[in-house]
């Protein structure tokens, strides 16, 4: 047994290493200074936490072999600079600039030749789910944050067994944490007796937390079929009838976007990238991409549409989605319209929203009434005293639990995937976003924003300001931990 002294000297040698490793990776002044704060007034158990928690990057080798997978798709696939993309996009100079940007960091171009539907009811979400699965003719490639195999989930398993059972390539991609009732459910040797590969993304346990961050989720949810097909969105692979009912906050409500096109390539890039990581690891040789499909169906246009695939979360340098996001705002000449169901925005974004505002544009915020987090609720409301102050209308959905993730910026360029505006999903998780740069895709979001607002209550700003002072304190307590979380 060490004597008192010299632990505590080891503990501040260690506190003072990780402090110096803090100062070199130039994090948030906020984030960092909450780290050194946590490490020499909690004994060991801050430094605990740091390597549980402290570092939200994947290292450096996943970042290098992520572009260099993604690229190799991309070629094969042929997603490329449109050379006609600045004539064609019918957008400000400012967002033109902002697409270009996305394509360059990422590496996903906007693609012109795209068709675009709104499905917002979860049942029929489902069914043509089930139905484009049944009509696969080569691969079905499902990546979910989120699988729970009951109720009406359960049609989608029995497609996936169906077509692998007649010779499709079925691979699905299910986050170790968010879908452990898949991998603790007689569906998973199902579905791997039918052939159907499915794969733990980033899994969690007490020994992978010692050298990984277990807290980095996969928060992605997309489906490619036949590189034809696809699916982005805020749902999950549940039934909202059953989903969380034991929260009491009521079904989650979502949208989704069924696609056709050549955004359908760019998905499949995303997914192959994901799952080489999770079956073959970080050494991966030409063998390895070569086993998943290199070349694209030869389909003619499907549409008109303009679409870009925004990749984010650690494996990416920066964060393109909150500069995407800060930078739209910034850009945003008349309106700007934000879904979220937790919407806790940092300094950098709260500024956006307020200066917005300042210079004439309508600026709105939905969110649940309810959602299925306390604390995150508690953190969310401490900004709201402040938006309202400034002008910034904030409605809060009372029939359910409203989970479609959007963002509208004018009449022109709409953004609906899994991000939502809070640090974890900026930082924090695997995310995909899907961008449209298209009048009549804004309108189809606005009659759904619309139809959001029908069914909310407004926040009056001095009812507010008038809430308990016991209230308040907590709401500010439990902000402080945004920028570690």
């Amino acid at each position: 047994m060490l004597p008192s002294s010299l632990l505590f000297v080891l503990h501040i040698l260690i506190s003072v290493t990780l402090t110096v490793r803090l100062l070199y990776r130039k994090l948030a002044v906020s984030t960092t200074l909450a780290w050194i704060i946590i490490l020499f007034s909690l004994p060991y158990i801050g430094i605990f936490f740091y390597f549980l928690f402290g570092d939200h990057r994947m290292g450096r080798k996943r970042l290098r072999q992520g572009n260099r997978i993604r690229q190799f798709y991309q070629r094969r696939y042929g997603v490329e600079e449109d050379p006609l993309m600045d004539v064609t996009l019918d957008v400000s100079p400012t967002m033109r600039a902002l697409s270009q940007s996305v394509a360059r960091q990422p590496g996903f171009p906007v693609t012109h030749d795209n068709t675009l539907e709104l499905i917002e009811d979860a049942g029929e979400t489902l069914d043509r789910i089930v139905a484009d699965i049944d009509g696969a003719a080569k691969t079905c490639f499902l990546e979910f944050y989120i699988v729970e195999p009951e109720g009406r989930v359960v049609a989608v398993m029995e497609a996936l067994v169906r077509a692998a059972r007649r010779g499709v390539d079925c691979n699905l991609l299910a986050d170790s944490f968010g879908s452990k009732a898949l991998f603790r459910s007689s569906w998973l040797q199902r579905l791997r007796a039918a052939g159907v590969d499915v794969e733990e993304s980033l899994p969690v346990g007490v020994l992978k937390s010692l050298s990984q961050r277990s807290d980095l989720r996969n928060h992605r949810k997309l489906i490619a079929i036949d590189q034809a097909i696809g699916y982005i969105g805020s749902f999950n692979l549940v039934d909202p009838k059953f989903f969380k009912a034991e929260k009491s906050v009521g079904e989650w409500v979502d949208s989704t976007f069924r696609l056709e096109g050549r955004i359908v390539d760019s998905l499949g890039c995303v997914f192959n990238a994901d799952y080489i990581f999770d079956t073959v690891g970080l050494d991966v040789d030409r063998d390895a991409l070569r086993d998943l499909p290199t070349d694209r169906p030869d389909t003619p246009p499907a549409g008109n549409v303009s679409l870009q695939l925004l990749p984010s979360g650690p494996e990416t340098r920066d964060s393109p989605i909150h500069e995407w996001v800060v930078s739209a705002i910034f850009a945003a000449q008349r309106r700007v319209s934000i879904i979220t169901p937790y919407f806790i925005p940092d300094e950098t974004l709260t500024l956006a929203l307020k200066a917005a505002c300042k210079r004439g544009v309508a600026v709105d915020v939905i969110v649940p009434e309810r959602i299925d987090s306390r604390l995150a609720q508690f953190a969310s409301e401490s900004v709201f005293e402040e938006l309202l102050e400034a002008g910034i209308r904030i409605a809060r959905y009372t029939d359910g639990l409203l989970h479609t993730k959007c963002v509208l910026v004018d009449d022109t360029v709409s953004m609906l995937g899994t991000v939502n505006m809070d640090t974890r999903s900026f930082y924090l998780n695997l995310e995909l976003t899907l961008i449209a740069y298209d009048r009549d895709v804004t309108r189809l979001m606005d009659a759904l924003r619309d139809r959001y607002l029908a069914k909310c209550t407004h926040i009056d700003a001095a009812e507010w300001a008038a809430r308990a002072n016991w209230r308040r304190m907590t709401e500010n307590i439990l902000r402080l931990a945004a920028p570690i979380l």
